[in-house]
Order: C-alpha cells, then sequence, then structure tokens
C-alpha cells in the first residue's frame, strides 16, 4: 500500500463548494451585496420563510402537503416553531433583520398574506 502523506491525502478529498441553485430558486447573495454576515443572515431569513410554509401547510393539511419526519425535526430542531420565531417576542427575529436593513413587519406581513391564501390561522 503506498503511503499518502497529509497533502497529497487533503488534496484529494471533494471541494464543498456550493451546489449550484435550480433555476427560480431565491438566494441571499443574489440580493445582498453587504458583508458576508449579511448573506449568511439573509440565508438564514430566506431558510426560515421556507420552514414557516413548509411547517404551516404541513399543520394544516398533513396529507395534502406531506413532509417527511426528519424535515418536520430538522425544522423544529432549534426547540421552537417557526411560526412563533417570526412572531412572538425576542425571538431574534428583530435582530436579523436589523443586521439586513429590512422592516420586519414587511416579511410578517408578506407571511400573513401567505397564511391567509391556505386558509390558516396564526397562533401567535
Amino acid at each position: 500500500m503506498p503511503s499518502t502523506n497529509y497533502l497529497t491525502a487533503r488534496r484529494s478529498r471533494p471541494r464543498l463548494d456550493r451546489e449550484v441553485p435550480p433555476a427560480g430558486s431565491v438566494h441571499a447573495a443574489q440580493y445582498l451585496t453587504g458583508t458576508p454576515e449579511s448573506v449568511l443572515w439573509g440565508e438564514v431569513l430566506l431558510r426560515a420563510i421556507d420552514d414557516f410554509k413548509i411547517y404551516t401547510a404541513n399543520r394544516k393539511d398533513p396529507e395534502q402537503n406531506p413532509v417527511s419526519g426528519k424535515t418536520l425535526r430538522s425544522i423544529l430542531a432549534d426547540g421552537c416553531d417557526p411560526e412563533y420565531w417570526f412572531f412572538g417576542n425576542n425571538t431574534g427575529f428583530d435582530a436579523v433583520c436589523m443586521v439586513l436593513n429590512i422592516e420586519p413587519d414587511v416579511i410578517r406581513r408578506h407571511l400573513r398574506s401567505w397564511m391567509e391564501e391556505i386558509g390558516d390561522e396564526l397562533r401567535y
């Protein structure tokens, strides 16, 4: 068996480059031109919006919107539901919006109108 040194082994590992997003998907890097931190928090916000929509759609009609248990566990991994993160008190959502220079109520209005479209009501 040939010996490989650390540098050879390190170069042979596959790179962890980000995959190219599917056409039509939204990513924060497309809209934010600020610091890497703002791009990161933008991705966090977009992921939270997706999680909110997946979670609430599944809660409303689990048979029409099936979601795997693994997906639900990953959404609820932090111990609080996505609806509470957006509409509850002192959750960090306002701080993320401040970093992104976004008005939190704009996002909340968007989520409320989406909830009306699917015929569900907010709990918070």
